[in-house]
């Protein structure tokens, strides 16, 4: 069986049902988790056959997400450690959090920054840990889920290293790889502590294990397969080894980095945007391998022919042969509905058929 899970940008929601995503939202827990059981209602009546969600994209697994869990600093993993290291939080009121500056940015050497451990006594990091003792003391029927989770499944996540640099540190990241090569091996060594440091702390004060870690390496097809081997294989594996599988996400085709990715330790699903090919994923890393696959962009754009939207599942599913596999995305302003719930349409066809 094939799976389809579908969420909802913020934005969709604010220009379709006029949801205000301020700071209060992210800043006040049991304000965001009133504000997110209204937002369940109007997406329930809104798409009467449940294809759509009110989560974090790509980040929640649906069989783990319930109506009684209440997100404590449920903000993107790089935004937090960008904080941390003295950036501020943006907030906007049709859009995801987001921070004012890079805080790395002219960092000379990783020896400048400070102990990863030191992080869980930053103010915003105490503040978590406040929110999460009042909610369970205000509420104790929710479940608290900390940040660097999203579900109660116990999967962590964090943003990939070339992906948080390029946030925190800027564009140069991406000239140091040839002209400061260990700096950037350094600086990515650094960020893994800061990682798992923040990681572990929310899973013990949570009483949520660590089942896997998704790493979002979003920017990571922007290097070539030695870079990509040399400055992201190693720190996802030491993820992978210390901490429960991998779930790698890299955005957009990914043929070039099949090698590479195949080579991280303990590598537990490929989460792989549009254009990276299916058959090339199961050659590489065989038939019983999950992966979870984004439909092209341009497909799902208002005044595009359902029938290009067929094609492409057609030609996914049978890439597939028969493997694990599940289609995700996020709908967006300017998405066309209808193909949007035509994905879910043809895979049940199939489902149905095979």
């Amino acid at each position: 069986m094939i799976a389809v899970q579908t969420s909802v940008s913020k934005g969709w929601l604010h220009d379709t049902g006029g949801f205000i995503f301020d700071e209060r939202y992210y800043c006040d827990p049991l304000y965001r988790w009133a504000q997110d059981r209204t937002i369940n209602r109007f997406l329930a009546a809104r798409f009467l056959g449940g294809e759509f969600h009110n989560m974090e994209s790509n980040l929640v697994q649906l069989p783990y997400a319930s109506p009684d869990q209440v997100l404590i600093g449920g903000i993107q993993p790089n935004l937090i450690l960008g904080v941390c290291l003295g950036a501020g939080f943006v907030f906007a009121p049709d859009k995801d959090a987001d921070i004012a500056r890079r805080p790395l940015a002219g960092l000379a050497t990783v020896d400048d920054l400070p102990p990863a451990e030191s992080l869980l006594a930053h103010p915003l990091i105490r503040q978590f840990d406040a929110q999460i003792a009042a909610v369970r003391a205000a509420q104790p029927e929710l479940r608290v889920i900390p940040p660097f989770f999203w579900d109660c499944s116990g999967r962590a996540t964090i943003h990939g290293f070339i992906t948080t640099t390029l946030k925190l540190y800027g564009e140069d990241i991406f000239l140091r790889v040839y002209d400061a090569p260990e700096f950037v091996e350094a600086l990515h060594g650094w960020i893994t502590d800061a990682y798992m440091a923040l990681i572990q702390h929310y899973s013990d004060l949570a009483a949520l294990p660590v089942s896997s870690v998704h790493i979002g390496e979003c920017s990571g097809t922007m290097l070539r397969p030695g870079h990509y081997q040399r400055f992201i294989v190693p720190y996802a594996s030491r993820i992978g080894r210390t901490l429960g599988p991998v779930r790698l996400h890299s955005c957009g085709r990914s043929d070039q980095l099949l090698a590479a990715i195949g080579d991280i330790a303990n590598l537990g699903v490929l989460d792989t945007g549009s254009g990276t090919s299916v058959a090339a994923i199961r050659a590489r890393l065989g038939k019983d391998f999950p992966i979870d696959l984004a439909p092209p962009v341009e497909l799902l754009l208002e005044g595009v022919d359902r029938s290009r939207v067929s094609v492409w599942v057609g030609q996914a599913l049978a890439e597939n042969d028969g493997g694990p596999l599940s289609i995700g995305f996020h709908l967006e302003p300017g998405y066309a509905v209808d193909n949007c719930l035509a994905i879910h349409q043809l895979v049940r066809r199939h489902d149905q058929t095979s």
